[in-house]
């Protein structure tokens, strides 16, 4: 989601960037040349905040613009009293910036919440919609480590972490499998997250074509890399659906409880799916309903909108081949 800015950050700014972020973080980035350093801060204790003040303190840094609407990383900056901190005056921290982006009342998608940072700052806009990279060291990585994996396949994102509620029910994922396995003979990968193996091991447990369907555990890397080379992309509406998107693959996005406003920017890869109920958006982890916004989206549903991807798909290589 933050790619069109720091894309357009990269072309305003003359002198180095530096990112503070999670370690997994800096590889979804790879080859699109967005930082000159990057520090990562994956425990949240005391100690590695500390250290992690020492280290900036050794440079003279201008100003620092937080992206996350934490208290915690506006506190970063504040301690070390930089001349100028950048972001929005949320969650009781606008005491710690002095300079305060504005924000209205409307809620606002999360690309677009971003780039008007770069707006007050002066910047010029450049991208509308993230954009990602595979290097081609990924690639040989990739290749190295997953030599059974062929072309043509697709991948399922069964899970999400930000709760059960963003998920599809397994039995319709079990079913929507058989058909893409039965209508078109690819094979079909699951690629779960921390903590999302057993939704995985649920799928698969409901999967009569048992042959041609696998679980597999990737970094972010080769998940970059798989995610590339699929014909398509079936998805709960969590991470990994934005990296589909962003790296051209079609995507068909279940979308569930949340707002789907502060995810909109404009993509032609990505398929949404929802169902007009009473209780959509609550933005609830856990579901006190019947869980209708994904249940009533069924199976065959979905095959009609993978039944069009392929379509256009093997519609354009037709034309390439002309």
């Amino acid at each position: 989601m933050a790619v069109p800015f720091l894309h357009a950050l990269r072309a305003y700014i003359y002198g180095e960037i530096w990112a503070i972020g999670k370690s997994n973080a800096i590889h979804i980035y790879n080859g699109l040349n967005l930082f000159d350093r990057f520090i990562a801060v994956d425990d949240k204790g005391v100690i590695p905040f500390l250290d992690t003040v020492s280290i900036l303190k050794q440079v003279s840094f201008k100003r620092g613009i937080i992206l996350p609407h934490s208290f915690r990383s506006a506190l970063l900056f504040f301690t070390l009293l930089l001349r100028e901190r950048i972001g929005y005056a949320r969650n009781k921290r606008g005491f710690m910036l002095n300079r305060k982006i504005g924000e209205g009342t409307d809620v606002e998608p999360t690309v677009e919440h971003y780039l008007r940072i770069i707006d007050a700052l002066g910047g010029k806009r450049s991208l509308d919609a993230p954009i990602l990279l595979v290097t081609e060291d990924e690639e040989q990585k990739f290749d190295k480590k997953f030599t059974d994996i062929r072309k043509p396949y697709a991948v399922f994102i069964v899970g999400a972490q930000y709760g059960p509620s963003k998920c599809w029910p397994a039995h319709h994922f079990s079913e929507l499998a058989d058909m893409v396995v039965r209508q078109y003979g690819m094979k079909v990968y699951m690629l779960p997250g921390k903590g999302e193996e057993g939704v995985a091991d649920t799928v698969l447990a409901g999967v009569t074509e048992k042959n041609y369907v696998e679980v597999r555990s990737m970094n972010v890397m080769d998940l970059k890399v798989c995610i590339s080379r699929a014909s398509l992309v079936v998805s709960n509406d969590t991470g990994p659906r934005h990296l589909a998107a962003a790296l051209s693959t079609p995507t068909v996005v279940l979308m569930g409880p949340m707002d789907d406003r502060y995810t909109c920017y404009p993509s032609t890869w990505t398929y949404p799916l929802w169902k007009d109920v009473s209780c959509r958006p609550c933005n609830k982890k856990h579901c006190d309903r019947e869980h209708e916004c994904l249940e009533g989206i069924t199976p065959k549903e979905v095959f009609v909108k993978v039944e069009e991807i392929i379509e256009k798909s093997t519609q354009k290589g037709d034309r390439n081949a002309g």
